[in-house]
């Protein structure tokens, strides 16, 4: 593995529950995945903040290829093990003078996904600075038991899909800011607290977060779907997600944001069939 973490990384993640910075992209790349989100948006007229927000891996191809980037498993192979899967990605933007943030929370809370061998690489496809908005994390926390939420106040500009928040005050002077150059991320464990400031910089911030699991965990409730993108799955604990083909297919736009006919998994045909489509070899 050529950009495997050094010992000391490991033991950083291990201890504070993040590893920051990493190299990932190279700035051409991470320019190009940045032009593939960007050109999207001037096609259709879309905001790819909200379009892309959920499991954008299966609606874009260019963001396809990049779940299967090898320096970016290099990296989470040496904190989570040979398995690895895809369980979901996130697009983060924030434009310019923009007075949204994500409120201070825990991923965990969240997922329902158990044990929390779970660690979400986050890629900076424009530098990430102080200035605007970089992630912020509270070191440790990851290793406290799980915290209670609440409903962020009326009119907030809290990013977070649920509109929640966490519940208790956080000493932001224990907090690590992640400063990232283009191509450059950081890897954080599902417990960590963490969260991210409004963009006050007179330039765009965009940031692609991809959640990986290996094979042994579960997800609480019904089953979700992964994508395989190294190793073996040994477990079948998750629905295997469909390939795509091109852009913002209707099916699987479809499959991703809406199951279809509303049914769990297991209950849906249509779904279920979706997800048996082999993947390349």
């Amino acid at each position: 593995m050529t950009n495997a973490l050094g010992a000391d990384q490991v033991a950083q993640y291990r201890r504070d529950g993040y590893a920051c910075p990493v190299p990932a992209l190279s700035a051409a790349e991470a320019a190009e995945v940045r032009e593939a989100i960007e050109g999207f948006e001037r096609r259709s007229g879309l905001v790819a903040g909200h379009v892309i927000r959920n499991k954008g891996h299966l609606k874009l191809m260019r963001l396809y290829r990049l779940i299967r980037h090898e320096a970016i498993l290099d990296a989470v192979e040496s904190v989570l093990g040979p398995d690895i899967m895809v369980w979901g990605s996130s697009l983060f933007v924030k434009e310019a003078g923009d007075p949204a943030y994500v409120a201070w929370h825990q991923d965990s809370y969240y997922w329902g996904l158990e044990p929390d061998d779970v660690v979400s690489a986050w890629i900076a496809l424009y530098p990430s600075t102080l200035e605007n908005g970089a992630m912020r994390v509270i070191p440790g926390s990851h290793k406290m038991p799980q915290m209670a939420h609440r409903k962020s106040a009326p009119g907030s500009a809290n990013m977070l899909f649920t509109h929640e928040e966490l519940a208790e005050d956080v000493d932001e002077a224990q907090a690590v800011d992640f400063v990232l150059g283009q191509g450059q991320m950081s890897l954080h464990h599902v417990k960590i607290l963490h969260g991210s400031p409004p963009n006050r910089s007179p330039g765009r911030r965009m940031g692609y977060a991809i959640r990986f699991v290996a094979p042994h965990v579960r997800q609480r409730g019904d089953m979700n779907s992964a994508t395989l993108v190294r190793g073996q799955d040994r477990y079948g604990y998750f629905a295997p997600e469909p390939v795509p083909a091109r852009d913002m297919d209707p099916a699987i736009v479809a499959f991703v944001d809406a199951p279809l006919g509303g049914k769990p998994w297991k209950e849906d045909p249509a779904r279920a069939a979706l997800g048996r489509v082999a993947p390349p070899g």
